[in-house]
């Protein structure tokens, strides 16, 4: 009677786990080199019924990465770092050129189109996940018309 109680009580925790956000879209810009920091985009999405938040994100090749969120403030752009990022129940958070990112600082060699980083996320619900984040050409900004 003991093994089945334990049991059944060990089955159903293992069904109140909450499932890992679903990471897509992850790239990071090519930087010039001498360039002293870089940034991860991506697309995080939570498929469970409670917030999640991404707390923590750690990469080989650079003295320290952070989060951060890009606002304007008196006609100025600042990037305020922050503790974490959250992601609604079934929601989805996109870290973004002049949103939220994962900043890249010191690296220890210039980020080339074509290499791959490997980056791993570290959720407040104590999962984490590492991608192999590619490293892009940054899209050209369209020509404004005067």
């Amino acid at each position: 009677m003991k093994r089945f109680l334990i049991g059944s009580v060990l089955i159903s925790m293992s069904g109140m786990a909450a499932a890992a956000p679903v990471i897509s879209e992850a790239w990071i810009p090519e930087q010039p080199p001498g360039a002293m920091a870089s940034a991860v985009f991506l697309d995080m999405k939570n498929t469970s019924d409670k917030p999640e938040a991404l707390v923590k994100a750690a990469a080989p090749g650079f003295k320290e990465v952070q989060l951060h969120k890009s606002i304007e403030e008196n006609g100025m752009h600042k990037m305020i770092e922050q503790k974490e990022i959250a992601i609604a129940p079934h929601g989805e958070t996109k870290l973004a050129p002049g949103g939220f990112h994962i900043m890249l600082i010191g690296p220890e060699k210039a980020l080339v189109a074509g290499e791959t980083v490997p980056v791993t996320l570290s959720f407040a619900d104590g999962s984490s996940e590492t991608l192999n984040v590619p490293v892009k050409k940054r899209p050209m900004m369209p020509m404004m018309k005067h």
